[in-house]
C-alpha cells in the first residue's frame, strides 16, 4: 500500500533516471500501476509486470537501470528473481518492497545484492527518496568507474611514454642512488632493472667525468631551467661508452601532501631526491669529432693541416721559450710530383701520398708532429733536440725510408724528396720565420747539394721564397675582404647585344693596386684557400644579382669553379643554399669548370653537377680545345656551353684568317645544341672571322675589358641584353 498524502512533486524534479527505465515487479497490478503513476509524475520511464516469472522474460530481453521487487509473489518469489538475477549477471539494481517485518530477512536479501529495502506500507516519499538514493549511488559508481578506467589508461599511456622515450630517464634519491630507470636506459646500459635500481649514479660515469658528474648533482640547488652537462656513462659491458647531456630538477615533499618538482635547497628535509633525463648525444659526438678532424687534418693522408699545424707550432714555440730548449722543423718536399701526377694521373699520384705519409709516420716519435703543407709539401716538428745532429739523423732516416720505389701495375715509380731544416731558435724565433727559413732550404738542397737536405744559414738565397709570401698574402685579403669582383661582357654576336658576364677576381692590394689571379690562383689552389676565395665571389656575385634584379636588370653571370670545390661533397647544396639566401634565380648563374678538372675528376664531380643543373643552374666548359676534347661526356653530361681557349683566337690574324678548328668545334657545340663562346677576342679581324662563322657568342678586350658593376650597368644600357 503506498501513502501518497504527503507527496511534492517539486521536492523530487530531480530524481530523472538518466541512463534507462525502471522495472516494477508486483503480483499487485493496481499497486504497480500506482507506483508507475508516482514515477511517472516525477519524469521516470517505467514498466510493470506481474510475477517474479514476468520479471525475468523482461529482464532477458530489456535494460532496467533499476528494479523495484516485491518479495511476496505466488508465482515466483522475489528471493527466487534476485537469485536469478545474481546468477545470471543481469545488469539491474534491486530495491526490495515487502511487508516482511522480520529484520533477518532484509539483511539477507541486502547481502544477496539488494540496493535497499522498503516495507510496506510505505509513503511516497519514503519510495522516491530511496530511489533517489540507489540512483546516486549507481552514477557515483559510474562516475568513479569511468575515472578508474581513464586513470588507468593514462597511466598507461605515461608508463608507455616514459619506458619508449628515446631518452634515458632515470630518479635518485638524495643520496645519488637509482631508484627508477626506464626500460632505455636498461637497454643502453646493459644492466638489468635489478642491477641499476640502488646503485649509486658515480658507478656508471666514467671515471674522468666523475668530479664533473659530482659538481652537477651535489649543486646546493639546480639553476632556474636546469642547465645541462655533459658527460660519459660506461655500460656493464666493457667497452661501452655513452657521451650523454644530463638535466636534473629536485623532486620534493609536499607539506600537504604529495610532490612537486622545485629548486628548494637540498640539504632541507623536504628534498627526496632528484628527476632527470639524460639523452645520448653519441652520434652527435662522433660527428662533432668528423666535423673537427675534417677541419684540423689534411682528409688524403689523415696527417694534420696548415691549422692544425700552426696551432701546435706555436704551442711548440712557446714552450721551447720558456723552456730554453731547441727544436727542429723538417720541410719536407716531393722531387717533380707535378710530372708523377700528368704522367699516372690523380689517383695514383694521392695514393703515392697516402704511401708517403705512411712512411714518414714511421720515421717519427709519439711527441713530433708531422703534418701535410702542400699538394706535395710536409712539416716535421721535432721537440727538444739536443743538437743539429738530431735533426741530420731524422732526415737520413727519412731518405732510407722512402727510397723503396712505389710500385704500381708492375712498374716502379722512384720519387725523392728534398729537406729543408731550420733549428729554434738559431733561424728564426716566429711561425712566418721558421717556415719562410725552411723553404728556402728545401729549395736550395733541391738545386746545389747531393744529400737532398739542407740546414739552413743566412748565405742561403731562395729563388722560390715568395710561396709562403703569396699564401700569407692571400690570406690576410681573406682576413681583411680585399678581393673585387669584375665582370667581363659576353656579346652574341648575332644581335650585338649582351649575353652575359664572365666574374673575375682580383685582391687589393695594400698598395691599392689590382693583383690578378695568375699571381694567387696557383698557390690558392695548392693549399685550399681557393675554397675561401671561391666562397666570397659567391656571395658578391649574388650580391651583384641581388641588386640589379630590383632595378629590372636580369642578366646571366658566370663563374669559374676549381676542382677542389667541385670535388666536395656538399658544393651543389652550399651553391643552392647561398643563391636561396639571396633570392637570386639559378637560371641567372652559369659555373664554369675546365674541360681537364671535368674529365679527371669525373666520377668525384658528376653528383654535383647533376644537383645543380637540377635546379636551374648552367654549366659550361672553359678552356675546351686543350684537353681531351672528348666528344663523349659532352654528349651525356648535363651541358650548356662550350668556351674556346683563347689560344686559338689568338692564331687568328688579319694576315691569317682560315683556321679549320674553330669551325669544327663550333659545328660540334650546334650539332649538340651547346652555346659557343670565343674568349680572348682582341682584334677587329678576330671579331670579322667570328661574324664571318655565322652565329656565336665572343668575348675579349676587343668588346670590354673586366669592368666594375656600376660600369656594367652603363654597358648594358648601351648595348641592351638579349
Amino acid at each position: 500500500m503506498i501513502d501518497i498524502g504527503h507527496f511534492n512533486k517539486s521536492q523530487h524534479d530531480h530524481l530523472e533516471a538518466k541512463n534507462g527505465k525502471i522495472l516494477i515487479v508486483d503480483d499487485d497490478v493496481a499497486v504497480g500501476q500506482s507506483v508507475k503513476g508516482i514515477l511517472a509524475f516525477n519524469g521516470m520511464s517505467a514498466h510493470t509486470v506481474a510475477g517474479g516469472h514476468a520479471a525475468i522474460e523482461e529482464l532477458n530481453h530489456n535494460d532496467y537501470v533499476l528494479t523495484l521487487l516485491d518479495l511476496n509473489m505466488p508465482d515466483m518469489g522475489g528471493e527466487k528473481v534476485l537469485e536469478y538475477i545474481n546468477n545470471n549477471a543481469i545488469n539491474t539494481n534491486v530495491i526490495v518492497i515487502s511487508g516482511e517485518s522480520e529484520i533477518k530477512k532484509a539483511i539477507h536479501v541486502l547481502k544477496n545484492g539488494a540496493r535497499d529495502f522498503i516495507r510496506k506500507p510505505y509513503s511516497a516519499d519514503e519510495l522516491l527518496f530511496s530511489i533517489k538514493n540507489v540512483l546516486e549511488k549507481i552514477y557515483l559508481e559510474q562516475d568513479n568507474k569511468e575515472m578508474i578506467g581513464m586513470l588507468e589508461e593514462s597511466e598507461a599511456l605515461h608508463r608507455f611514454i616514459v619506458h619508449n622515450s628515446p631518452d634515458l630517464l632515470y630518479m635518485l634519491d638524495r643520496d645519488g642512488y637509482f631508484v627508477f630507470v626506464n626500460r632505455n636506459t636498461i637497454k643502453l646500459l646493459g644492466y638489468s632493472r635489478k642491477e641499476i635500481i640502488g646503485k649509486h649514479y658515480r658507478d656508471v660515469v666514467h671515471p674522468q667525468d666523475r668530479d664533473r658528474a659530482n659538481l652537477f648533482f651535489t649543486k646546493k640547488q639546480f639553476p632556474k631551467n636546469s642547465e645541462s652537462q655533459e658527460i660519459r656513462l660506461q655500460g656493464k659491458r666493457k667497452g661501452t661508452l655513452l657521451h650523454v647531456e644530463i638535466r636534473a630538477i629536485n623532486i620534493e615533499k609536499k607539506v600537504s601532501g604529495g610532490y612537486k618538482l622545485g629548486r628548494n635547497d637540498k640539504r632541507k628535509e623536504n628534498f627526496i631526491g632528484t628527476y632527470g633525463v639524460a639523452r645520448d648525444v653519441s652520434e652527435r659526438k662522433k660527428a662533432e669529432e668528423i666535423i673537427r678532424f675534417q677541419h684540423n687534418h689534411d682528409l688524403l693522408t689523415g696527417l694534420p693541416n696548415r691549422s692544425l699545424l700552426n696551432d701546435h707550432l706555436t704551442s711548440l714555440i712557446a714552450h721551447s721559450h720558456k723552456s730554453m730548449v731547441k727544436f727542429a722543423l723538417l720541410f719536407i718536399d716531393i722531387n717533380r710530383f707535378k710530372l708523377i701526377n700528368d704522367s699516372y694521373g690523380q689517383s695514383i699520384g694521392d695514393e703515392i701520398l697516402r704511401n708517403l705519409a705512411e712512411k714518414l709516420r714511421r720515421c717519427t716519435r709519439e711527441e713530433d708532429t708531422l703534418a701535410r703543407l702542400g699538394s706535395d709539401e710536409f712539416i716535421l716538428l721535432l721537440p727538444e733536440i739536443e743538437s743539429v745532429d738530431d735533426a741530420m739523423t731524422t732526415a737520413n732516416k727519412i731518405a732510407n725510408e722512402t727510397a723503396l720505389p712505389f710500385k704500381h701495375n708492375g712498374h716502379e715509380i722512384h720519387i725523392t724528396l728534398s729537406v729543408g731544416i731550420v733549428i729554434y731558435p738559431e733561424h728564426g724565433v716566429t711561425k712566418e720565420e721558421l717556415i719562410k727559413n725552411a723553404d728556402t732550404a728545401v729549395c736550395y738542397a733541391k738545386t746545389n747539394t747531393r744529400s737532398r737536405h739542407c740546414l739552413y744559414s743566412n748565405k742561403l738565397k731562395n729563388k722560390h721564397s715568395h710561396t709562403v709570401f703569396v699564401e700569407n698574402f692571400v690570406r690576410d685579403a681573406i682576413k681583411k675582404d680585399r678581393f673585387l669582383v669584375l665582370y667581363q661582357p659576353q656579346m652574341d654576336l648575332t644581335s650585338g647585344k649582351l649575353h652575359a658576364a664572365e666574374a673575375l677576381v682580383r685582391i687589393i692590394s695594400p698598395e691599392n693596386t689590382l693583383v690578378l689571379p695568375g699571381k694567387f690562383i696557383d698557390i690558392a689552389e695548392e693549399t685550399s684557400l681557393i675554397i675561401d676565395i671561391g666562397e666570397i665571389v659567391l656571395k658578391k656575385v649574388c650580391h651583384d644579382i641581388h641588386c640589379w634584379n630590383k632595378k629590372g636588370i636580369h642578366l646571366q653571370i658566370c663563374i669559374n669553379i676549381s676542382a677542389i670545390e667541385l670535388a666536395m661533397d656538399n658544393f651543389a647544396e652550399y651553391v643552392i643554399e647561398t643563391l636561396n639566401s639571396y633570392n637570386v634565380n639559378p637560371k641567372e648563374v652559369e659555373l664554369e669548370i675546365t674541360e681537364n678538372i671535368l674529365v679527371k675528376n669525373l666520377n668525384r664531380t658528376l653528383s654535383n653537377i647533376v644537383k645543380l643543373t637540377d635546379t636551374g643552374i648552367k654549366i659550361a666548359i672553359d678552356d675546351f680545345g686543350t684537353g681531351y676534347s672528348s666528344l663523349s661526356y659532352l654528349n651525356h653530361l648535363p651541358l650548356n656551353t662550350l668556351k674556346l681557349d683563347r689560344s686559338f683566337m689568338q692564331k687568328i690574324t688579319s694576315e691569317n684568317m682560315q683556321d679549320t678548328i674553330i669551325p669544327a668545334i663550333l659545328n660540334v657545340a650546334k650539332g649538340l645544341q651547346l652555346d659557343f663562346i670565343a674568349e680572348g677576342v682582341e682584334t677587329p679581324a678576330q671579331h670579322q672571322y667570328l661574324i664571318d662563322q655565322g652565329s656565336c657568342i665572343a668575348q675579349g678586350f676587343y668588346y670590354s675589358r673586366p669592368i666594375e658593376k656600376n660600369q656594367l650597368i652603363s654597358f648594358i644600357n648601351k648595348y641592351g641584353i638579349k
